[in-house]
């Protein structure tokens, strides 16, 4: 099997929803293929190295995807050249399948249990301290 990276530049004046309908709009057309698609995620807003459409700045969308039909591959390669959805884009053979990444979301959920379970744990200690003077204190 073969593995590709798409790294694609969106307008960066659009809004989450529709960097998600355009995210849905790929994965659609990538599907026609008969691609499977491996990862798909939002990197996020970055600064240009160059101005493209008058645009500074930039959303970059990461997708992993393992190749189908070579033929509706190049038309998806010229879809994505005259879409209005995306200002730029690159892809590239990988040697290897590439790892499932987490998506941001998941990645910052995680982050929020971890912390709302080291804020527990620290009210824990802090009872049971006070606790501990209490009972010394009746002594």
């Amino acid at each position: 099997m073969r593995y590709y990276e798409i790294l694609y530049i969106v307008n960066p004046n659009f809004e989450r929803k529709i960097i998600d309908n355009t995210m849905k709009e790929i994965d659609s057309r990538l599907k026609e293929t008969k691609s499977k698609i491996i990862n798909h995620s939002i990197w996020g807003k970055k600064r240009l190295a160059y101005t493209i459409q008058d645009h500074k700045y930039g959303t970059y969308v990461l997708l992993h995807y393992e190749s189908g039909d070579q033929k509706k591959l190049d038309e998806f390669d010229s879809w994505l050249k005259l879409s209005d959805l995306v200002i730029r884009h690159m892809i590239v053979k990988l040697d290897r399948k590439p790892d499932i990444i987490k998506t941001f979301d998941e990645t910052l959920s995680e982050r929020k249990k971890e912390d709302s379970e080291a804020e527990k744990t620290e009210d824990q200690k802090e009872s049971e301290e006070n606790n501990d003077k209490e009972n010394k204190g009746a002594e």
